[in-house]
């Protein structure tokens, strides 16, 4: 934010209605048109965002921002064609008042005036600013035209109350006019070009609407058309030039134009500030505290200007405290408001924010930031190796795929090219020589898994591992890729065991969890197997999971099914009449009539074993049943299958006996 003055504190006057602050009361502040009570049509949207966005540029003493947000919400209000709230240009009055511009802030008074839409308390407000400035100013006549409307409105006690010592005395009214004929004189002397004086209004006109760029070029033609020797007029297109620029954020512009300012007239006070600003703006402290040097407090341009540098300083020493102490968020926050309003135009603080932005793990920013980074400065070592550990924090390709070398690989490219800036970067080094060590030992890894090689690979990854152990993500791609080995060994333990470990840095994979899932199988856990692959599918619903799962529910099936073949006592090659003669045995055998002298229990059992043969005699005797019971299905598959079957055939054929297909 520019630095300003201060607001000059005014008293509460009797039945003021408002809260005073202990700066002074409310009407020396921007007010919201709510509290207006406007009866015109309102504003539209965009506009009343602009005016609160000015109220808190306000609240924050930052007057020029201010000004230039009511200006901005002034012209989005005309250019929707809706009468401008009287408020939007008695809030500016209020700034423009408070940088101690007197004329500006008595033509908006007197604009808020002619609005329609006031309240009484808002016209006392702009009748105070007015009056003010037209004391200030040592307008008598005004003066006085403005306390008898004041007076017709039945306000002029607590206008001329708020005014206080501001009223104009008698020597100052005479001096008032000495200076006038002394001016006048002056100017039939030597007259300033009207070409120039008009274009200087222009720019002035331009500025306070918000215009920026149009101010500076009406300004730059003022400056075309002014007199050589008029060093004053000069200085003044000079500093108004500077504060456009400040305006725009062109902090290198703005110090340019001030300090053509101050060679011509070095007492300006104002064009100082602005200067540190601009100063402060590109992170040289020490320059704007010089520029402001010895301050008393009857300047309080430069007073303020003093306190901005130092609240700037502290509040950009907070953010690095809160940095280094691993509060990346807060520090991130302080840096962004410091950017928009104080450090536009300083390299390092950006610099600092990618910092913030990598602790966040936000890589594609930091990506982004170093990149503009970069385009300004390619010499910036601290920007090569930031977005070097970007690259390499952000990796996240699987070990088995051909992208896994690809961010390691341009990470070395910016390293080399920072080492050679600075041969003796230890962290440079030692980045550089551990994104070498990545690279050689995957492509030794994709050779040893090509070649069946599994043990060895896995001692490959196991070393690979110790080099990223602050890239957890980079561990689960490897420890993925270790429990692949495992499977290739058979080694089902080991794939549960490392698929933990990958999915507990990364839960976002999913080729461990179908590993884990096959382990499962593989060691019988047919269950959890199912719940495993349940799991997954809930958060990744593909059709590759969903037939994985359907396979993990048949096998839990099979795995519970009656073995048919151990029921009859018989061999699974056995022929017909072989499973004949031992259903004829087993039938016999556990017969209910020859169990009805045993006790309940061993008669239910009988009865179940008894109705088990049965079970399996009537599906091994039917080369249909058969075929579906070696393929896997239980009993209650084997229906299923075959009653799917019957459908087909009937929805097929229409249901007809003897007929076709229509």
């Amino acid at each position: 934010m520019t630095m300003v003055s201060e607001p000059v504190d005014t008293s509460c006057v009797p039945g003021c209605g408002k809260e005073c602050s202990g700066q002074g009361c409310k009407m020396g502040k921007c007010e919201d048109s709510s509290a207006e009570g406007e009866t015109e049509k309102p504003a539209p949207a965009k506009a009343e965002t602009k005016k609160a966005e000015g109220n808190a540029a306000f609240q924050a003493k930052n007057f020029e921002e201010a000004t230039r947000l009511y200006g901005e919400a002034i012209a989005l209000a005309e250019a929707a064609g809706e009468p401008v709230p009287g408020v939007y240009f008695s809030n500016r009055a209020v700034c423009l008042a408070s940088l101690n511009d007197w004329e500006g802030a008595r033509s908006d008074a007197a604009q808020a005036l002619s609005c329609k839409d006031l309240t009484p308390a808002a016209t006392k407000k702009a009748l105070f600013q007015k009056s003010r400035a037209e004391s200030r100013l040592l307008l008598v006549e005004e003066l006085e035209a403005t306390l008898r409307l004041a007076d017709s409105l039945g306000l002029r006690a607590e206008v001329e109350r708020l005014l206080g010592s501001d009223l104009p005395t008698k020597t100052q009214v005479d001096a008032r006019a000495d200076a006038r004929k002394e001016a006048q004189a002056q100017a039939e002397a030597s007259p300033v070009p009207q070409p120039a004086s008009q274009a200087k209004e222009a720019g002035t006109a331009r500025y306070r609407d918000g215009d920026y760029r149009g101010a500076i070029t009406h300004y730059r033609q003022a400056m075309d058309l002014a007199p050589a020797d008029d060093a004053g007029l000069r200085a003044q297109l000079l500093g108004n030039i500077a504060a456009a620029c400040l305006m725009l954020k062109k902090a290198a512009e703005c110090a340019t134009a001030c300090e053509e300012s101050l060679a011509l007239d070095s007492s300006n006070s104002k064009v100082r500030a602005r200067l540190a600003s601009a100063q402060v703006a590109r992170g040289d402290f020490a320059a704007a505290r010089a520029t402001v040097g010895e301050v008393n407090g009857e300047d309080s341009a430069l007073t303020n200007a003093l306190k901005q540098i130092g609240s700037t300083e502290a509040t950009l020493a907070e953010a690095d405290q809160a940095l280094s102490k691993g509060e990346p968020a807060k520090a991130l926050n302080m840096y962004a408001n410091l950017e928009c309003s104080v450090l536009f135009d300083y390299p390092p603080l950006t610099l600092k924010m990618a910092h913030c932005y990598l602790d966040l793990r936000q890589y594609p920013r930091v990506l982004n930031t170093t990149q503009q980074i970069l385009r300004s400065n390619p010499t910036s070592i601290d920007a090569l190796l930031l977005r070097t550990q970007a690259l390499y924090r952000n990796h996240n390709a699987t070990a088995d795929s051909k992208q896994w070398v690809e961010p390691l690989e341009q990470g070395q490219r910016l390293l080399k090219e920072a080492l050679s800036l600075d041969p003796d970067h230890s962290e440079a080094q030692a980045l550089r020589k551990r994104l070498r060590s990545l690279c050689t030992k995957h492509a030794e890894l994709k050779e040893l898994m090509d070649s069946r090689e599994f043990e060895q690979g896995q001692a490959v990854i196991d070393s690979m591992l110790e080099l990223c152990q602050d890239h957890p993500v980079l561990m689960a791609s490897l420890y993925a890729e270790r429990a692949k080995a495992c499977m290739r060994l058979k080694d089902w333990r080991g794939v549960i065991k490392d698929v933990g470990q990958a999915t507990y840095r990364n839960h976002s994979l999913v080729q461990p969890y179908l590993y884990r899932a096959q382990a499962l199988q593989a060691l019988e856990r047919h269950e959890d197997a199912v719940k495993e692959l349940e799991s997954l599918l809930s958060w990744h619903q593909v059709e590759s999971v969903y037939h994985k799962l359907e396979e993990a529910k048949f096998l839990l099936r099979k795995h519970k099914r009656r073995n048919y073949y151990e029921v009859l006592g018989v061999p699974s090659v056995a022929s017909q009449l072989e499973i004949k003669k031992a259903y004829r045995e087993r039938a016999a055998e556990w017969h209910p009539d020859k169990k009805s002298h045993l006790d309940e229990a061993s008669k239910k059992n009988a009865e179940e074993m008894f109705k088990c043969i049965g079970e399996a005699y009537e599906v091994l005797t039917d080369p249909t049943k058969k075929e579906l019971y070696e393929k896997g299905y239980d009993l209650e598959g084997i229906n299923e299958q075959i009653e799917l079957k019957k459908r087909r055939t009937n929805g097929c054929c229409g249901g007809r006996p003897g007929g076709g297909c229509c």
